[in-house]
């Protein structure tokens, strides 16, 4: 299957690898405090929550994202007890299913950086067996991450990690593919993206 993919990091010929920024570190806390309790991963989320605010005062603010990280950890956990046979937010690559949903997800990320910041990502079309691939709803994800951030409300968080990996979808669902395997292809089509030559 033609699939997209854009990154900041990666070139052609390079090939995209499954897991390749190794982000369960960040996760792992989160998932832990979930496998302890429910009072440990309040903690966390308040121990980041203070985190998130002391390197935002820093301009620190890339990998602090506290919110991300505990919806990433509640995703896994969810997935590693009811859905193990499910891939892995965590070790997997994302790609778009059509190039008009990566150039929106494109917006959605960097809509609000600078050209220059914008200048450094790159756009790319991939092939992927169709065998290694699972569509999921990142809406579902977006609703989840609003739980933790807004209203530290794990229980909405985890029903939307359930609905996610049983395949279900929002009223205005947007596809993500997650893939474990190397893609077969890439070529390099930045001069698509909006603002590029």
């Amino acid at each position: 299957m033609i699939v997209y993919h854009y990154s900041q990091t990666l070139r052609e010929p390079d090939v995209p690898e499954p897991g390749h920024q190794n982000l369960m570190a960040l996760c792992e806390p989160f998932i832990q405090a979930l496998e302890y309790s429910r009072d440990c991963f309040y903690g966390m989320l308040l121990s980041g929550k203070y985190l998130y605010a002391v390197m935002d005062r820093s301009n620190m603010r890339e990998w602090s994202d506290y919110a991300k990280w505990a919806t990433e950890g509640v995703f896994e956990y969810i997935r590693k007890k009811e859905f193990p046979q499910c891939i892995s937010r965590l070790h997997c690559i994302y790609f778009c299913a059509g190039l008009s949903d990566c150039i929106r997800a494109f917006e959605e990320d960097w809509g609000e950086e600078t050209e220059e910041e914008r200048a450094k990502v790159h756009l790319f079309e991939a092939e992927v067996p169709d065998s290694c691939l699972e569509m999921r709803d990142i809406a579902l994800f977006d609703a989840a991450y609003d739980a933790i951030a807004d209203r530290q409300d794990l229980d909405t968080a985890a029903g939307c990690a359930r609905r996610y990996y049983a395949g279900e979808h929002g009223a205005e669902p947007k596809w993500e593919c997650l893939s474990t395997a190397r893609a077969l292809a890439v070529r390099d089509i930045s001069s698509l993206l909006p603002g590029r030559n």
